[in-house]
C-alpha cells in the first residue's frame, strides 16, 4: 500500500535531486523510498553478509561523525 509523504526542503536540494531523478529515470518518491529502506535496520542487516555482520565494529576509526552522518554522506554523494 502505498500513502502520501509530503517533505520540506532546501530549494537547490529538490531542484538537484529532480535532476539527478531524471537523468537516472527514478523518481524522487523512488530515491526517498531507497533511503528509508537503507536506514531500516531489518533491511540493513538482510543486505549485509554474515562475515561483514560478524567483523562490525572491530576496526576503530577516528572521526567526528556518526555512522548515520556517515552514511547521510554517502547517500547524498551517490544519488544527489
Amino acid at each position: 500500500m502505498t500513502i502520501k509523504l509530503t517533505l520540506a526542503m532546501d530549494k537547490k536540494t529538490i531542484e538537484a535531486a529532480k535532476e539527478y531523478a531524471k537523468k537516472n529515470n527514478i523518481s524522487l518518491s523512488g530515491i526517498v523510498e531507497l533511503y528509508f529502506k537503507t536506514l531500516s535496520s531489518s533491511t540493513r542487516n538482510n543486505r549485509i553478509g554474515p562475515i561483514t555482520r560478524e567483523l562490525s565494529g572491530i576496526a576503530n576509526f577516528k572521526t567526528a561523525k556518526t555512522d548515520k552522518e556517515l552514511l547521510k554522506d554517502a547517500l547524498i554523494k551517490r544519488y544527489l
